[in-house]
């Protein structure tokens, strides 16, 4: 579980980096877009997108993690379809898309804390290194439910990401296999 928080944490601070150095950029081609919930949208969307890639960089590329299990899941069967891959990937990705929905809920509830109780960021400073996680909330006035939503679109992003990957690495490993 440590693991999985490191590489969350380590996903959510690369994309926090790319999404401060970047923002220059998506600013200037945002503001011609009159509405800005729909600047904030998407915004977070390209955010959300950007933590599901790098979470599968840092928890599955970087130390071939991904390639081990690929094998060892393939090595005595065929991949038969995106499908049947995400009932795999649902089984051994269910501790990090658990560890994904609390980060997100302890943001929730310290931001909601520091907001009710002291009026100011407090004691919810740490929520800033997973700031990438919870953009949802910005652009949803509705407490709860943009924190729900990023945890949602947080999920999805990363297993479309793996999947993607997986079925990538599967058709390289199976042409080069012979």
């Amino acid at each position: 579980m440590k693991r999985t928080l490191w590489n969350i944490t380590f996903a959510s601070i690369i994309t926090l980096v790319a999404y401060i150095a970047l923002y220059a950029i998506w600013g200037a081609i945002l503001s011609g877009l009159e509405n800005p919930t729909l600047q904030l949208l998407i915004i977070a969307l390209m955010t959300t997108v950007a933590f599901g890639f790098f979470l599968v960089y840092t928890s599955k590329i970087r130390k071939s993690i991904g390639e081990d299990e690929i094998v060892s899941d393939y090595k005595d069967r065929q991949y038969i379809s995106f499908a049947d891959d995400f009932k795999l990937i649902l089984k051994r990705e269910s501790k990090m898309l658990v560890c994904i929905a609390s980060i997100v809920l302890i943001c929730f509830i310290l931001n909601t804390f520091d907001s009710v109780v002291f009026g100011k960021k407090t004691i919810s400073f740490p929520t800033f290194f997973f700031a990438p996680m919870c953009l949802f909330d910005s652009m949803i006035n509705i407490p709860f439910v943009g924190y729900l939503l990023s945890a949602i679109l947080d999920c999805l992003t990363y297993i479309a990401f793996l999947l993607l990957y997986r079925k990538k690495k599967y058709d390289y490993w199976m042409k080069n296999r012979v």
